[in-house]
């Protein structure tokens, strides 16, 4: 298979999960996205695979590497400041809001965790 037919079957791909999920989401279905997102990974690895072409390179991946770092500092940083915001303003914001806010505080603490025993690991493993 060839790099542009690949690249119009993962398109192709992309447009019905987005539809799967846009159904489950009017329906209130949850399974519907469920098995939408695992078939599109599994075609997804299908297709990679049958792939005679190179799909990624060094560069690629530095790419991704870059994007995934950045969105995921710029997300933490977002989530942090929410939920400082929610805990200095906490007496007059609605309880609901408050609760959300409390629960994405530990969740940053969570991933803050998770990103230093990860990068522990792979500093001693490689």
């Amino acid at each position: 298979m060839k790099i542009s037919r690949y690249r119009i079957y993962k398109a192709i791909i992309g447009g019905g999960l987005g539809a799967a999920v846009g159904i489950a989401v009017a329906t209130d279905t949850a399974i519907i996205a469920l098995v939408a997102v695992v078939v599109a990974i599994v075609i997804a690895v299908i297709l990679e695979r049958r792939n005679k072409e190179i799909v990624r390179d060094e560069r690629i991946l530095q790419i991704g590497r870059k994007a995934t770092s950045t969105s995921f500092y710029g997300m933490l940083i977002l989530a942090g400041v929410a939920s400082l915001g929610t805990a200095l303003f906490r007496n007059q914001l609605p309880e609901s809001v408050v609760f959300a806010g409390s629960i994405m505080g530990y969740f940053v603490c969570v991933a803050l965790i998770l990103y230093m025993c990860l990068y522990a690991y792979f500093s001693r493993k490689l």
